[in-house]
């Protein structure tokens, strides 16, 4: 690991834990299988950390931090025991365009893919949880995997200064400024995209309006609790 001799360990260790907790709390709740990323940027650092790559990890509800590996911002091995995900540009790629982001989650998860499909707009439908919609979602308009760097760049530019993106026929993208915001927006999002679809059978889903989302985002409380309360999902 000569590469990253200078990066603090403790706060790499911390972050392995958290990656491996999201993704077992992604995989508990259907939104991923063995499939699907988490990763966190090392701070101060042209580091990542991510989830290695699904054929050697397995089901995501098994996952451990040792199964976290580091990668620089090309994508390339920096440490670890595991091979990174083919997908890894995708994350990386972000990462470079935008310095705001610690976290990039990739899942499959269906709701919010079968939306991005018919080109549908999830509309926001209950609660803080409808924060995760503030902005529309835009779409990258392809089915393949992300493996190259110009596929990842085209993702980057794309979603802009949005925290979501549609892969569509693929999956979905969440960014934040936390592991723990980047894995609750995906939730978030899906939950969304959940009423929305039950709104739909009943009749004409009408969402709320845009004061009424900002008065929602200024009544939430700090992201701990809900972190605490995933977990909790997890009996761990």
């Amino acid at each position: 690991m000569s590469e990253a001799i200078s990066v603090n360990q403790e706060v790499v260790q911390e972050l392995r834990e958290k990656i491996a907790t999201g993704c077992r709390i992604l995989a508990k709740l259907e939104l991923s299988d063995y499939l699907g990323h988490v990763s966190a940027r090392v701070p101060g650092t042209d580091y990542v950390l991510i989830k290695a790559r699904g054929l050697v990890v397995g089901n995501l509800l098994d996952m451990t931090p040792d199964k976290v590996v580091m990668v620089n911002m090309e994508g390339e091995m920096v440490d670890g025991d595991y091979r990174q995900p083919d997908e890894v540009v995708l994350h990386t790629e972000i990462f470079k365009k935008r310095p705001d982001v610690m976290s990039v989650v990739h899942t499959h998860q269906p709701i919010t893919t079968v939306f991005g499909d018919q080109n549908k707009k999830i509309l926001p439908m209950q609660g803080v949880m409808a924060d995760v919609l503030r902005k529309d979602i835009p779409t990258y308009y392809s089915s393949r995997k992300v493996v190259a760097h110009e596929q990842g760049a085209e993702v980057a530019d794309i979603l802009g200064d949005s925290d979501v993106i549609h892969l569509k026929n693929h999956g979905v993208v969440t960014v934040g400024e936390s592991v723990e915001q980047a894995v609750i927006r995906a939730i978030w999002l899906e939950h969304q995209a959940k009423l929305t679809l039950l709104g739909s059978i009943l009749g004409e889903p009408q969402g709320m309006s845009q004061k009424e989302l900002e008065q929602q985002r200024s009544d939430a409380g700090p992201i701990d609790g809900r972190w605490m309360y995933y977990k909790g999902l997890l009996g761990e």
